[in-house]
């Protein structure tokens, strides 16, 4: 009985010490060819928003606007991105906050062979407001 006991507690302190172990198949370090490509792969960006897709495929031969107000700049670029849209579609905008848009210079720009998403970031920064692409629309905000 006690060869019994002495070899039991003898394979418990066995298994017990070989667990703090670890086995060469579970390294910490990824195999070479894990961390080749982990360390040369570009970080993931978020995919482009159909809007800007879009206002990029869009190019206005001629944009020009002439001391007006934010509110009709945007109207006169609504214009100009469904003529100038093979679809005949346009994106569209949206100015969060009209009573800022009205305290804004007048904006005078004159643009050619430009596409609609440099239009709009000319746009922004005469008027000196921010612009985001949302699913929905182009937004304008103050800054």
């Amino acid at each position: 009985m006690k060869i019994a006991i002495i070899t039991g507690i003898m394979a418990v302190t066995i298994l017990i010490a070989g667990c703090g172990q670890k086995s060469p198949s579970s390294s910490a370090a990824p195999p070479p060819a894990q961390a080749d490509a982990s360390a040369s792969s570009p970080v993931a960006q978020p995919p482009e928003r159909a809007i800007v897709t879009k206002a990029k495929s869009i190019v206005l031969p001629e944009f020009k606007l002439d001391g007006v107000t934010l509110q009709e700049a945007v109207h006169q670029l609504q214009i100009a991105s469904k003529q100038d849209d093979p679809e005949g579609k346009g994106v569209n905008f949206m100015v969060t906050e009209p009573a800022v848009s009205a305290a804004i210079p007048k904006i005078t720009l004159a643009l050619k062979n430009v596409t609609l998403d440099a239009a709009i970031e000319r746009l922004a920064k005469a008027a000196g407001v921010s612009v985001s692409a949302q699913d929905y629309a182009f937004v304008f905000n103050s800054k």
